[in-house]
């Protein structure tokens, strides 16, 4: 009878064990399938229901993506735990913190949060000033779901502990234990724990290495062989799958570095050049936040002033234009690093932007000029650490670097040192006597959001030109005078502007001035609205203007006028130097012929070279893009066979 019951209770414990890891299966299974459209439902913020929402997107790949590593970063934390409840717990406050931050960074952005976005201080500086909650139902289904599986896991637990400590009360042990047999299976017990932690750790690396592995698959198979995405507004989900999606060139294939070399230069020869014994001055000036007033669709706003008139009143003399900016509301660097390599911020890290200068050579636009016995001139006014700019510059092999502390004028507007003091430093760098041809490369600061620290003592009761009335709609005290300073910032940049274009036109030197924004300005949901510009549920007009900025161009000579319709920012030293009309270079003759394809090319958007939006490449256009790539890996991180690439071609025969 004794023996009748010993087995009946083992034969339950073992019921009980097997009901336990079925169940932990079924909630790992769980979380990994309910949660990823919980994310996102909660960044879109649809008006159906939780569930019609998992039911018509849980098939989607990015969704199956999702659920696959967050239900093995789940098992990964049960092996070192053996606790379902903490493992669930940890798991959900990660993937609570990372939601709500990306709904922030959309809201403000319109676009989700990355991995390298925690490497950038001044992203994360304004993250910061936004990261507020408030109270809704998406945030209480949110946390209450998460809260819920955390829930049933300390549950699951409970009845684990329940099932093994029945386990080892069984009479079978008892009995052993009186046979005398304690120091026997105490060590055998022992042996059996160790194998156990030692199964554990390696079931967790296995499980941290699988997730790796098959996001790097995942990943790579689908954002590094091909080209576009289809752009329409589902490319704005997937919190998870955006967050580690990598647009780094690491997994590329680059067997035949040499070979994407020769095929895109076949395509393009190179141009026919003037007469190079009068090279004239180029100036750019790449202008913080400046961005076009007239993208402001509503009444709810007026000026007492238009702050683009300065620069409506020079579109008779200077060609105007717009750009797409592969950023919008901060990431100066990306654009900076655009428009002086010629590189699509598109495909590499915007924190690692400058990192393959520290200790390599990266070629760019600066090579170009000291080809042509350019003298190169880097102004900037604010600190030289800032981004690494006084190691990048001196990397790029700029003749002069400029920072802050060396600068002439340093009038201030409102915090930072002023455009028409960049206006004055640029004009007193043009040695107007030695009628040598200058490059000077200038970065202006004036204009930024004031969550950098420059100076103790900011403008007090600043005289703004520029008088801003609200109809219809209340803007905050911060909004409103952040409002004021960016719409002053951007009349008195077109003024700066303008400055130099008057005093170039007195002189005999053929010269050449550009300014381009970097970004459109971070603008709050509010002032947005304010604008015209809120949330209209879809990409179109509204995001278009928030990724455009101007662009215009001067010069006392006559050339071919190139037009500015919306072109990728890292096309423009291609542009700007045919209509100076100097010499070809290899990058220039490849960006030319990228350019019979592709218009744009940016996170965003992506269109043809009509302008047409693509939503998948032809065979012709795949090729094209995956040579580029292939050029713009062995530049940031192969062996730099085209370490030439900028050098003009006539400094090279």
């Amino acid at each position: 009878m004794d023996r009748i019951n010993m087995n009946t209770i083992v034969t339950g414990i073992r019921k009980e064990k097997v009901l336990y890891i079925f169940l932990l299966i079924g909630l790992v299974v769980m979380y990994g399938a309910f949660i990823p459209c919980l994310m996102d439902y909660y960044i879109v913020r649809p008006e159906q229901s939780y569930f019609s929402f998992f039911y018509d997107n849980f098939l989607k790949a990015p969704y199956m993506f999702e659920s696959i590593v967050i239900g093995m970063a789940v098992a990964a934390l049960y092996c070192l735990t053996l606790q379902a409840g903490v493992s669930t717990l940890i798991v959900s406050v990660l993937l609570f913190i990372l939601t709500h931050a990306s709904y922030i960074k959309y809201i403000n952005r319109k676009e989700l949060l990355k991995l390298d976005d925690l490497r950038l201080t001044e992203a994360a500086g304004m993250a910061l000033g936004y990261f507020r909650f408030a109270l809704n139902r998406w945030l209480v289904l949110l946390a209450g779901m998460l809260v819920l599986f955390a829930g049933a896991g300390f549950v699951l637990d409970w009845f684990g502990r329940k099932v093994w400590k029945g386990s080892e009360g069984a009479p079978y042990v008892k009995e052993e234990s009186e046979n005398g047999q304690d120091a026997a299976k105490e060590n055998h017990s022992r042996r059996n724990r160790r194998i156990m932690i030692c199964v554990r750790m390696l079931g967790c690396v296995c499980l941290c290495a699988a997730i790796v592995l098959y996001t790097d698959h995942f990943l790579g198979a689908r954002y590094v062989v091909d080209v576009v995405e289809p752009l329409v507004p589902e490319t704005d989900r997937y919190v998870l799958y955006r967050f580690l999606q990598n647009d780094s060139l690491s997994t590329i294939s680059v067997d035949r570095v040499e070979e994407s070399y020769d095929y895109l230069l076949s395509k393009e020869p190179p141009k026919e050049a003037a007469d190079g014994a009068n090279y004239p001055n180029v100036i750019v000036i790449m202008n913080e936040s400046w961005w076009d007033t007239d993208n402001i669709q509503t009444d709810r706003i007026t000026f007492s002033q238009d702050p683009m008139e300065p620069y409506k009143e020079l579109e008779d003399r200077c060609i105007t234009g717009y750009l797409t900016s592969t950023v919008y509301g901060g990431g100066t660097v990306r654009s900076e690093i655009e428009f002086l390599t010629g590189l699509n911020a598109k495909y590499y890290r915007a924190a690692s932007a400058y990192a393959p200068v520290q200790g390599r050579e990266l070629p760019s636009l600066v090579d170009y000029f000291n080809g042509l016995d350019y003298e190169t001139v880097a102004i900037h006014p604010y600190y030289g650490w800032y981004y690494d700019r006084d190691t990048t510059y001196a990397a790029m092999g700029f003749d002069r670097i400029i920072f802050e502390e060396d600068m002439q004028y340093r009038d201030i507007y409102t915090r930072y040192i002023s455009d028409e003091s960049l206006a004055k430093q640029i004009i007193a760098e043009i040695d107007t006597e030695s009628g040598g041809p200058e490059f000077i490369w200038a970065l202006s600061i004036a204009n930024h959001k004031e969550v950098l620290d420059y100076t103790a003592e900011p403008a007090a009761d600043y005289d703004y030109p520029i008088d801003l009335e609200l109809r219809g709609v209340e803007l905050d005290t911060d909004d409103y005078d952040t409002l004021v300073n960016y719409v002053n910032g951007i009349y008195l940049a077109n003024q700066a502007f303008s400055q130099l274009v008057d005093y170039f036109s007195e002189t005999d030197q053929p010269t050449v001035i550009l300014m381009f924004g970097d970004h459109c300005p971070l603008f709050t949901p509010a002032v947005l609205k304010a604008f015209g510009l809120e949330d209209e549920g879809g990409d179109g007009e509204r995001v278009k203007r928030l990724y455009s900025t101007p662009v215009i161009v001067w010069s006392n000579f006559s050339r071919e006028e190139p037009v500015f319709s919306g072109e990728s920012m890292y096309y423009l030293p291609q542009m700007l130097i045919d209509y100076a009309g100097l010499p070809d270079s290899d990058m220039m003759r490849i960006l030319r012929y990228e350019r019979s394809y592709f218009k744009t090319n940016s996170p965003r958007f992506v269109r043809d070279a009509s302008g047409e939006a693509l939503y998948e490449c032809t065979e012709e256009q795949l090729k094209a893009l995956s040579h580029f790539k292939v050029v713009q890996y062995d530049i940031l991180h192969g062996e730099v066979i085209g370490r030439d690439i900028w050098r003009p071609i006539i400094d090279r025969t």
